[in-house]
């Protein structure tokens, strides 16, 4: 009788460590990590990047820099690129990687925090709409660091046209062009049409911005217009 109970003992015993690895138990474990990023939680996070998105660093870097307004200062836009010609390089690089860390770090955090690449690339958006809607720029930089919170490799390539036609003179084409390449740099990478779709909603935002122009600038009217704002993203 001795001899039956302790083998029934270790027959338990060896039951349960096969089902604590069992696939049932990891897809128990899987769910609860699912459940972790509920809607609550997404929200909760979705805030938090909106409110990085709204961190004007433009006339923030200006104000510090040489106490004026940015507003007051060349076209009066917010971004790197009035910065630059207007206070000076430096001033403008500053701008720039701030702009694309404000986007970058909430979307990145929320991915070492357990989120997919879905839910990481509607973060980075986030940010990148609260830059938008309330400091009122363009978001081609926010969007650089959306980009490469969404997939350092994909961005990694697409930062060739980026750079080139930058040191073309050609900066709102070469967005464009970098922005226009991403999915199909996404799809040549993974072979996954799910993964090419936050790329998508990024070229959607970011032209939607340029289309918008700046505060008072009307709709376009024109092909002339059309193709300016779009493609150079000037007022014109």
């Amino acid at each position: 009788m001795s001899l039956a109970w302790s083998s029934g003992r270790s027959t338990a015993r060896v039951r349960g460590r096969s089902e604590v690895g069992s696939p049932r138990s990891s897809g128990r474990r899987g769910t609860r990590r699912g459940r972790r990023w509920g809607a609550v939680r997404f929200l909760a996070w979705a805030a938090g990047a909106f409110g990085a998105g709204c961190l004007p660093s433009g006339p923030i870097v200006t104000r510090i820099v040489c106490a004026q307004r940015l507003e007051d200062l060349g076209d009066g836009k917010p971004g790197s690129a009035n910065v630059a010609r207007s206070v000076g390089w430096k001033a403008g690089a500053a701008v720039l990687a701030m702009d694309a860390l404000k986007a970058y770090v909430p979307a990145t955090a929320a991915r070492l925090d357990g989120a997919g690449d879905g839910r990481v690339a509607a973060l980075g958006i986030v940010a990148m709409g609260g830059h938008i809607a309330v400091v009122r720029g363009r978001g081609a930089a926010a969007a650089l660091g959306v980009a490469f919170a969404m997939d350092a490799s994909m961005m990694a390539i697409g930062c060739v046209p980026l750079v080139g036609g930058t040191l073309l003179r050609r900066h709102a084409g070469a967005v464009a062009v970098t922005a226009l390449s991403l999915p199909l740099i996404s799809l040549a990478l993974h072979r996954s049409p799910r993964r090419a779709l936050g790329p998508l909603a990024l070229i959607a935002v970011l032209f939607a911005a340029r289309l918008r122009g700046s505060p008072g600038a009307g709709r376009p009217t024109s092909r002339a217009q059309w193709w300016s704002r779009l493609w150079l993203d000037r007022e014109a």
